[in-house]
């Protein structure tokens, strides 16, 4: 059953952001080693295919092992090929394969991993939105302006700046009631209205922003539904995942994310999801005729003056437009995507801007 939603909604996001797992697209690809380059186009494709076939073919046959370690193979050699494929909901999706191979014969200890997962998620999660950048550009622009339409003169009366910082909270707390509470119903329940108001709010009945997540809160809220609520009576253990290779999820799921918190990992890699403070970076084109190949996806604001004026085209903005995606929000992948791009579009008359909340800082990519 669990394999069969993981399948569903992996298949629906891959969809959705079809350009990001084929090469015949604007935005360069970002591969992890230099020496995959000149893989051909074809390569990326069959990758693509292969992949939702073999989703397809766990949906009807999720005991299938030989599948499962198919589809682990295919996702990360395509990762491999364009690091802008490391999104939060790969990663999850991609670990979970993982547990499923390593402990095939042993459900409990399946069931422990997975709830370790989510639980890493939800206390990871919050613990990055703790800070400036997502009151001010997640609760305050987002939240309150765009979705729920409240002026900013209302926002500064009243104070409501500071409390969006009671959702990262509920959030952090759900997290560890999840690993700690006897009754993990009520952090469930708690988390699965939270999804249901993520989708409320990012959907098309809210700002209709960031499609490609929208099968993930779904997948979220089975699972939550699956492990804690249809399975109420389930004992945890977090001595299963300490012993042989299911250290793996503990070091990756419980351990290296703490470390993005000081520079020292990934933040996608460390659900940092929504945290407001990742870096962003812009391209910026002096010569107003080197922006026209990218016309459809040039910023038409500056708000942070970012370019002083030239052709701005937002990372952010030409990922999420071409293909439903966010960038990979690190600075060694910028260097990494500045590379690719001046190998196939030139460097003249062009900067490379990067920086985050609260922009006072802007940095050239180098």
């Amino acid at each position: 059953m669990l394999l069969r939603i993981i399948s569903t909604f992996w298949i629906i996001a891959k969809l959705i952001s079809i350009n990001l797992w084929l090469d015949d697209r604007l935005y360069p690809l970002v591969p992890l080693f230099e020496y995959t380059e000149t893989i051909p186009s074809i390569v990326h494709t069959l990758l693509f295919y292969s992949s939702i076939t073999v989703l397809f073919s766990v949906l009807l046959f999720p005991k299938n092992i030989k599948l499962i370690i198919l589809l682990l193979l295919l996702e990360l050699s395509s990762c491999i090929l364009d690091v802008t494929r490391w999104q939060p909901w790969e990663y999850q999706y991609i670990f979970i394969l993982l547990i499923f191979i390593l402990n095939r014969n042993n459900s409990r200890v399946i069931y422990n991993a997975l709830i370790f997962i989510l639980a890493s998620i939800y206390i990871y999660s919050g613990f990055h939105k703790v800070n400036g950048g997502f009151l001010y550009t997640i609760w305050e622009q987002m939240m309150l302006r765009n979705f729920m339409g409240i002026s900013n003169k209302t926002i500064i009366d009243n104070k409501l700046h500071y409390v969006g910082l009671i959702l990262p909270v509920i959030e952090i707390l759900s997290g560890f009631g999840l690993l700690f509470l006897k009754n993990k119903r009520t952090p469930a329940l708690v988390l699965i209205t939270m999804h249901l108001f993520i989708l409320l709010f990012i959907g098309p009945l809210g700002i209709n922003h960031n499609m490609v997540v929208w099968p993930w809160n779904v997948a979220m809220i089975a699972l939550l539904y699956i492990l804690f609520i249809k399975n109420s009576t389930l004992e945890y253990s977090l001595k299963t995942i300490t012993k042989k290779w299911n250290l793996i999820v503990l070091l990756f799921w419980g351990i290296l994310p703490a470390f993005s918190f000081i520079g020292y990992w990934e933040h996608y890699l460390s659900s940092s999801l929504y945290s407001g403070n990742t870096v962003n970076m812009s391209i910026c084109f002096k010569d107003k005729e080197d922006a026209k190949l990218f016309e459809p996806y040039l910023s038409n604001k500056d708000r942070y003056n970012v370019c002083n004026g030239e052709s701005r085209l937002s990372l952010l903005h030409w990922a999420y437009t071409e293909m439903r995606v966010t960038p990979y929000p690190e600075v060694w992948y910028y260097k990494r995507f500045k590379e690719q791009y001046i190998k196939q579009y030139g460097k003249d008359k062009v900067r490379f801007i990067r920086y985050c909340y609260p922009y006072k800082e802007l940095k050239e990519v180098e």
